[in-house]
């Protein structure tokens, strides 16, 4: 029964044979026809699909009590509706004996062993065939699942007529003989899992959930199409008794399955097992905060860079409250992204400064800038005035139904809401008006800002700013960075920048130190390490700045300031005991993760006083 792979051997402390149940057996189905429904190249040709070597599992009581299923036959007799259990099984055939009827010894013979089973083991098909050969069943299901279909020349059989090998790209291969194990020890082991829904079940889900928005299938974007089939693929074996406790689909949603119910029909399949159900597994994509954009077709750009990016799975955990803003398309492409068709996949695109569109935007900066857009936890409404820390930890300004981000506040515009849609589930949606504008960077507020030119040119002196170059520009922009703000491990950053005239004055009274390690200490006691305070009446309190007092051992202690914070009033006291404060009006410049307060006077710690 058992396999040697993996340079893995059972035994009584091993489990590992007793997992390789799929055994690639000699048998080669003859090849099938199939008409090709959307693949472009052959739309509406019958063509000829090649088979290869069928996988047989072999069952027994080891493999269900190894794979924590149940030993007791009920997941075989699950899987397998009207079969007998014996406590070993090929396929749906039972093992009657393993020896010789007329000898009493076992029937191995040089080159192996014989089983005797009751009954003739038909030819198995494909989980892809299966459903291709139950058109009133499975149709509607098989029809979306061909518009991933695709087609290879596998050239020519004996009878010179070209065959072809079918694969699916974008969703499970449930065309792959050899199931979803690439080499041949994970194929005696991995199998697919298929829910499919019965046309009926389906049709009356496509009938009440998206043609409510859309007139056909060929309008509904793919990536709805790809959420849809993917929730009801798996790439291992869901045992009905593990799935009745606990199932999650393959974007790790937590499903409630009651198998009794839910399950009409089983039928293992030569790659895997087939479920037919009578309800629709719909990913939490589609019901969480997100779920909207998947039917508005003016969000498509801004779905496409949530899911290139990888963080739509993030914002669809029930457990997990989030606010989520998407401008429009139109929007976006004014702002200068765009999606584009790229062969089977959909990418995102980044204008270039000469107005090209050369630039396909990789996962980490559509990571950047969808976390721009929405926050963790619930936000209402806009309300009178406050402020939103975003997932990209820069933060959102709102007041009276406006709502800023930094570089919204550099070019005198906002955001407004046009729609609000609350999910049952984990926060709110906001349709905005316009998109929300990355921030400058600390460096580049503070060299672009006239009024800080002195403070600028002390960090230069200090040899505190690097040559940066701008993440994703093609034409080589760069700007200028201070050093240890490039630390993201400091993920915010409150500056109180000395204007032109502070730093005249303080000067003029000997308290700018000229030595570079004193002049290094002097600038950094006016950045606030992870702390963001803005004058909103939040949070009062001393702080560390990035002065470093002491270090003891491994620890550093770092020189502080004290916050005095009431709204549109704050002030900040030094270590000499001096009180700036922060008028309101050079207050709250949002610059990324962080805020920059421009000051009247400069701070001096203990060592200037």
């Amino acid at each position: 029964m058992y396999e040697y792979a993996w340079e893995e051997l059972e035994d009584e402390n091993g489990e590992y044979g007793a997992l390789y149940n799929r055994k690639r057996s000699y048998s080669v189905p003859i090849d099938y026809k199939e008409k090709v429904l959307y693949y472009e190249s052959l739309i509406g040709e019958t063509v000829l699909l090649a088979r290869t070597n069928t996988h047989i599992p072999v069952w027994t009581t080891e493999y269900f009590s190894d794979y924590f299923g149940n030993p007791d036959g009920s997941d075989y007799l699950f899987m397998y509706p009207g079969s007998s259990w014996s406590g070993t099984q090929w396929h749906d055939a039972m093992v009657i004996d393993f020896g010789d009827p007329d000898k009493e010894n076992p029937a191995r013979s040089s080159t192996g062993f014989i089983y005797y089973i009751d009954r003739v083991v038909s030819p198995m098909p494909t989980i892809d065939k299966y459903l291709s050969e139950n058109p009133k069943k499975y149709g509607v299901f098989f029809d979306i699942a061909q518009r991933f279909a695709s087609y290879s020349s596998a050239g020519l059989n004996e009878q010179n007529e070209r065959i072809y090998r079918k694969s699916y790209s974008s969703i499970t291969n449930i065309a792959n003989t050899d199931g979803p194990g690439g080499d041949p020890e994970s194929q005696m082991v991995d199998y697919f899992s298929s829910f499919i829904p019965y046309d009926h079940v389906l049709q009356d889900y496509l009938d009440n959930r998206i043609f409510k928005y859309y007139n056909s299938l060929d309008s509904v974007p793919e990536l709805y199409l790809t959420y849809l089939l993917q929730s009801h693929l798996g790439t291992f074996l869901v045992l009905p008794s593990k799935m009745d406790k606990r199932f999650f689909n393959y974007y790790g949603d937590k499903i409630d399955i009651d198998i009794n119910n839910d399950i009409g029909d089983s039928k293992m399949c030569s790659n895997g097992i087939m479920y037919s159900m009578n309800k629709v597994i719909e990913p939490n994509a589609f019901t969480c905060v997100p779920g909207p954009i998947f039917y508005n077709s003016n969000y498509t750009t801004f779905l496409f860079a949530l899911n290139n990016s990888g963080l739509l799975t993030s914002l669809t955990q029930p457990e997990i409250d989030v606010t989520l803003f998407a401008p429009t398309n139109e929007e976006l492409l004014e702002y200068g992204i765009r999606e584009n068709k790229s062969g089977n996949t959909t990418i995102i695109q980044k204008r270039a400064s000469d107005g090209t569109w050369d630039h396909t935007l990789t996962d980490f900066y559509l990571q950047e800038f969808v976390s721009d857009y929405y926050h963790y936890g619930i936000t209402e409404n806009f309300d009178g005035e406050g402020y939103i820390r975003m997932a990209s930890d820069n933060y959102l300004h709102y007041k009276n139904g406006q709502i800023v981000g930094g570089g919204n506040q550099n070019e005198g515009d906002y955001c407004t809401v046009k729609e609000k849609i609350q999910s049952e589930k984990n926060g709110n949606l906001f349709y905005i008006n316009n998109t929300i504008k990355k921030p400058l960077t600390v460096g580049e507020f503070i060299f672009n800002d006239p009024d800080l030119s002195s403070f600028a040119n002390l960090l230069l002196q200090a040899e505190l700013v690097d040559s940066v170059q701008v993440e994703f520009e093609q034409d080589g922009v760069k700007v200028p960075g201070i050093r240890f703000v490039l630390d993201i491990s400091i993920r915010q950053w409150s500056v109180l920048a000395p204007t032109n005239q502070a730093l005249a004055d303080a000067e003029a009274a000997g308290l700018i130190p000229t030595e570079r390690d004193e002049l290094r200490n002097f600038i950094q006691y006016h950045f606030v390490r992870n702390q963001c305070v803005f004058d909103d009446g939040k949070f009062s309190g001393s702080v560390n700045t990035q002065t470093i007092d002491e270090v003891i051992g491994s620890d550093i202690i770092y020189e502080k300031l004290l916050f005095t914070n009431t709204v549109n009033n704050l002030s900040v006291r030094d270590k000499t005991g001096q009180v700036v404060n922060i008028a309101h009006i050079d207050a709250n410049n949002l610059v990324e993760r962080g805020v920059i307060h421009k000051i009247n006077s400069v701070l001096i710690t203990g060592s200037l006083k």
